[in-house]
């Protein structure tokens, strides 16, 4: 009864086990590349000793694949949304081999009491839903228990019974990650203040950049002082610089042939019989408009590009036209009915769409190519196999690690990352599908440069240090300039006045809170607490960020409505406690993956990776 279900849940009891992080996550908004040389082995990836294996990956990639094109049927899956599939499915696996380590290094037990006691009274999401334990589309306790006292489902209840033990294992990891996370109920009402209370004032500023600060004025011990003083900030990652080569996926006149062959083929089948609409349901590669037999429905004079628009309000009604050409690929197409009156001309018209692409054949030579040169590159050497095969070298700038994978030039690209910042100097990588400044290709990388981690030399750092220390002077005129204009101010009322005569800037604020941005300030949330403290016809002290120095009299002010603060009090603390520990779990979450090591091997087994 089951099984079905069964075989479509591989991840499914994850979800369950992360159900309370996930809400936390979704709720709250939340390697490889070693070499051109060795074989597959079945693996994936690797979270410390464990294996992740190909087929357990690719099954569930596949198995998502489809729920989404089932779920979706009229939406093209496109090659990004595969990667992000691709991605979700990684995480997710990375995360239930890293909870079932952390049982075993924590010595984490589920007892089977506890196991049978939440089967029986606590049936997983994926039972509750299932339609055979439903009533009137309800979960009906009664069927889940004669399934329980059905012998014909024992190997089924093994199954729900050894998912259910990880995930209330894993429940347990992340009970005891999270376990020190704790909220104060001042930290409600801040947080209820921050976004409900609001005031409205007039800014009188003094922008920092009216200040003119020769920069030749800051001396050689201001600049030695500030680069002692933040040595910290002028440490430097290791960084890396890549050289490649790229070989381009364009088009060829096989690939244009095989346009032409298709549509010739198609326009055989039109001719012995085959109906319009069930060669473009099964053969137009306009997936939206094939779901409708070819439908295009009624359209206006210039919804279409040209040559398509063009040729359907002076086809024959009924008759099948084309080849026509566009950007898009060829199309065949057939109008069904015209209204010209003159003004506003449509037709209602059908195509049949053979795209314009890079056919396999084209791909799979230039992906061979790109791996002949690789292994070239790392037999002779990569300059000498560039010449051989007449491919232009490019060079990255040098850069740090980042989690993100973004490589100057390249893009974001995790494995060519980890290739940067594991691979040792003069290491070639493998060919890899990339899509460099727009143009697709297969690309092999080597690194050229190692600048280790150390310390720019306060001779490098000057120049920096000197436009900081003018900003910084600047900032502090302005703030200066400020305190001198409130000295003067002795009342709310004299501000305008005083600013006025002084010709300095003003602005009225608008309503805001403390965390928005406020007109004639910026966004700055200590400027913006600090003004809510005042009450209306009080003027600030002078106030100062990076923008420069404000001197602010309070209009109007809307307090935090304490009743609804009350009322919504529960609520805010279980909201900040899901945020505090989704930051907790994120970042323990980091940190295991550094201390068991992952190693994502997923380039060997995709190209498009």
């Amino acid at each position: 009864m089951l099984q079905s279900m069964r075989e479509n849940m591989p991840l499914v009891m994850w979800t369950l086990v992360v159900a309370f992080v996930a809400t936390i996550i979704f709720s709250w908004g939340m390697g490889g590349f070693q070499g051109s040389s060795g074989g597959l082995d079945g693996v994936v990836g690797k979270v410390g000793n464990s294996e992740i294996l190909y087929d357990r990956y690719n099954r569930i990639v596949q198995d998502r694949l489809a729920q989404q094109r089932q779920e979706k049927p009229d939406m093209e899956i496109t090659d990004q949304q595969i990667k992000q599939v691709r991605q979700q499915v990684w995480d997710d696996l990375v995360r239930v081999e890293l909870m079932k380590l952390y049982q075993k290094k924590w010595g984490i037990v589920t007892s089977d009491d506890e196991v049978a006691y939440s089967v029986r009274n606590n049936p997983p999401e994926y039972v509750r839903t299932n339609a055979n334990f439903q009533t009137d589309g309800k979960f009906d306790p009664a069927l889940y228990r004669q399934f329980l006292a059905d012998p014909n489902q024992t190997q089924t209840l093994i199954a729900i019974e050894q998912d259910y033990r990880e995930s209330m294992g894993n429940q347990k990891v992340i009970d005891k990650v999270i376990s020190p996370v704790f909220v104060a109920p001042q930290e409600a009402w801040d947080e209820y203040v921050a976004t409900n209370a609001k005031f409205k004032g007039i800014v009188a500023s003094f922008p920092s950049t009216a200040f003119t600060v020769d920069s030749m004025s800051i001396s050689a011990g201001e600049i030695e002082k500030y680069y002692s003083d933040h040595i910290e900030d002028f440490k430097v990652q290791e960084r890396r610089k890549l050289s490649y080569v790229t070989i381009p996926l364009v088009m060829t006149a096989q690939d244009t042939e095989r346009v032409s062959e298709t549509i010739a083929d198609l326009q055989s089948m039109l001719r012995q019989g085959d109906s319009f609409e069930q060669v473009a349901e099964e053969y137009s590669e306009d997936v939206g408009s094939a779901k409708q037999q070819g439908s295009l429905g009624w359209f206006g004079r210039g919804r279409m590009v040209a040559e398509f628009d063009s040729t359907v309000f002076v086809a024959e009604i009924g008759k099948v036209v084309g080849p026509v050409m566009t950007r898009f690929g060829a199309h065949l197409i057939r109008v069904e009915e015209r209204d010209m009156n003159g003004t506003a001309d449509s037709v209602k018209a059908s195509h049949i769409l053979v795209k314009y692409g890079i056919g396999p054949d084209t791909e799979a030579r230039v992906a061979q190519k790109a791996k002949d040169f690789a292994d070239a590159a790392t037999a002779d050497g990569f300059e000498a196999a560039a010449a051989q095969f007449s491919l232009k070298i490019e060079n990255t700038a040098l850069f740090p690690y980042a989690e993100s994978g973004s490589v100057p030039t390249i893009g974001s690209s995790k494995p060519i990352m980890d290739f940067a910042f594991k691979a040792t100097a003069g290491k070639v990588s493998y060919s890899q599908k990339t899509k460099i400044k727009g143009q697709d290709g297969y690309s092999v990388f080597t690194v050229a440069e190692i600048a280790p981690a150390g310390t720019t030399p306060q001779s490098e750092a000057e120049s920096t240090i000197r436009t900081l220390l003018v900003r910084k002077k600047q900032q502090e005129m302005a703030l200066q300039a400020a305190q001198q204009f409130r000295s003067r101010i002795g009342s709310a009322d004299q501000l305008v006045p005083a600013a006025q005569a002084g010709n300095v800037k003003i602005d009225s604020t608008g309503l805001h809170g403390q965390r928005e941005f406020i007109r004639g300030i910026g966004q700055d949330e200590e400027i913006g607490k600090s003004l809510l403290t005042l009450s209306p016809g009080q003027v600030s002290e002078a106030l100062g960020n990076s923008r420069g120095g404000y001197v602010v009299t309070i209009l109007e002010k809307v307090p935090a409505d304490t009743t609804q603060f009350v009322a919504q009090k529960d609520q805010l603390l279980q909201n900040l406690e899901r945020t505090k520990q989704n930051r907790v779990f994120t970042d323990w979450l980091k940190l295991a993956k550094e201390e068991l090591v992952v190693v994502d091997n997923r380039y060997l087994y995709y190209t498009d990776f």
